[in-house]
């Protein structure tokens, strides 16, 4: 385990310019053109203009798809939830105010959907809520960069529970934010944060048993 540790950080130094882009202005601006593209497609949507909604759901189907499987078992249901999501884009994409993004705004309506979905079949299971703990070790898609053997953490990825599987899920393979993630998830920014420490504690944990 302290080997892997090692062995990770001192790959992550070597791209400290890379991970500190990250955090830059660049990517703040960038969001923030991305919100107005999003905001332009959802007023298209509202309108009736078929096209952009045909560009929002080929770009945002596959990892919702994704998403709502690590809610239901059933890929068939997931597929499901997905097509039910997108109709309800296409009814109430008038209500959309950009106060938070596409994706985040999309990904509510998916866990809302599965939500009731499980509560039918009695599938919901109570996930106590913890304090809020300091993060700062690597994440999974760094991991996944320095990992020499990248399939194994994919596969190391999936031994994790379905919560902790939707948290590196968005965190790092949506980049969302905590506090979009906190949104979709329905629970506080500090919950988000200590839920992602626990998944990628447990994920190294995983990793260090393959040495």
């Amino acid at each position: 385990m302290t080997f892997l540790d090692t062995k990770m950080r001192k790959e992550i130094r070597k791209n400290t310019p890379k991970l500190l882009s990250v955090i830059t202005g660049g990517k703040m601006e960038k969001k923030e053109s991305t919100r107005n593209v999003e905001l332009s497609l959802v007023q298209q949507i509202a309108s009736g203009d078929h096209a952009a909604m045909k560009q929002v759901y080929e770009l945002h189907s596959g990892p919702l798809f994704h998403f709502v499987k690590n809610w239901l078992a059933d890929p068939h249901e997931a597929s499901d939830i997905v097509h039910e999501t997108m109709l309800e884009v296409w009814r109430r994409a008038d209500r959309f105010q950009g106060r938070s993004s596409l994706k985040s705004w999309i990904f509510s309506i998916a866990r809302n959907k599965s939500i009731d979905t499980n509560r039918k079949s009695s599938r919901m299971s109570y996930t106590d809520e913890v304090p809020e703990t300091v993060d700062d070790g690597p994440n999974p898609v760094e991991i996944l960069e320095v990992s020499e053997d990248a399939a194994a953490v994919k596969v190391c990825i999936t031994k994790l529970s379905d919560t902790h599987q939707r948290m590196i899920h968005l965190a790092f393979y949506q980049d969302l934010s905590y506090r979009e993630i906190s949104e979709i998830e329905n629970c506080p920014v500090g919950t988000v944060k200590t839920r992602i420490l626990h998944a990628k504690k447990l994920l190294l944990r995983e990793l260090s048993s393959l040495q």
